[in-house]
């Protein structure tokens, strides 16, 4: 495990035990019911596909903040996809582009309604295997960066020509 996820975990357990200690369990409890709430209305269940490059998955309706972010980091279990290799388009018929083009100047807009599909080029295992990803959104705002993960088998699986 690396260093830096190494930490982020054991700051997550501090943070939990903390609440719990304070607060009690049944605070760890709706705590945890909050996240579940969340991902559920934010990715889209079973949207996560093979493709011939890679593999896509959509969000719907994200209640996170609305607003406009300036950089988008997506981890497929654990790794970093390369801003070239994450296209995404913010609404049906709407233009594609990567999460190497967003900045202060050009960044993604995320409100509550809009579905955003995205496709992440690159090996991504094999089968029906589970796969974790992770979208680190990071905004010039307080806090600067939210993120959100899922876990979740592919739903089709590209067999090819």
């Amino acid at each position: 495990m690396a260093r830096r996820h190494f930490s982020e975990l054991l700051s997550v357990v501090r943070q939990g035990l903390t609440v719990g200690v304070e607060y009690g369990t049944h605070s760890l409890e709706a705590l945890l019911w909050v996240a579940e709430t969340v991902e559920e209305g934010v990715y889209e269940s079973g949207s996560l596909r093979r493709t011939p490059d890679g593999i896509s998955f959509a969000l719907d309706n994200p209640p996170l903040r609305t607003g406009a972010f300036e950089s988008l980091v997506v981890r497929v279990n654990g790794d970093a996809v390369p801003g070239e290799g994450v296209r995404l388009r913010a609404g049906p018929g709407a233009p594609w582009r990567t999460a190497a083009s967003l900045s202060r100047e050009r960044p993604l807009a995320l409100g509550p309604g809009d579905r955003t599909e995205f496709a992440l080029t690159g090996p991504f295992g094999d089968g029906p295997e589970p796969i974790t990803v992770r979208l680190e959104l990071r905004v010039p705002a307080i806090p600067p960066l939210v993120w959100f993960e899922f876990r979740e088998s592919p739903a089709e699986v590209f067999l090819g020509p």
